[in-house]
């Protein structure tokens, strides 16, 4: 039988007026819901919020890439 369990991320971005660097974008990640978030981390780029988006997914695909 297969393993099922939901993953969840969640971004909440806004800008900061007047900031060299505006974007701010909070994530809050989970692998398994079933355990709550895994972590959070409030970020002011675009490909470092990137980075972990891709890295997220790429941790819930780790049980199934091929060996």
């Amino acid at each position: 039988m297969a393993l099922h369990r939901s993953s969840l991320l969640i971004i909440r971005a806004w800008l900061e007026p007047g900031s060299t660097r505006p974007l701010r974008a909070h994530l809050r990640l989970s692998t398994d819901i079933a355990a709550g978030f895994d972590r959070e981390v409030t970020l002011t780029d675009v490909d470092e919020v990137s980075s972990v988006v891709e890295g997220w997914l790429r941790e819930i695909l780790a049980p199934h890439a091929p060996k």
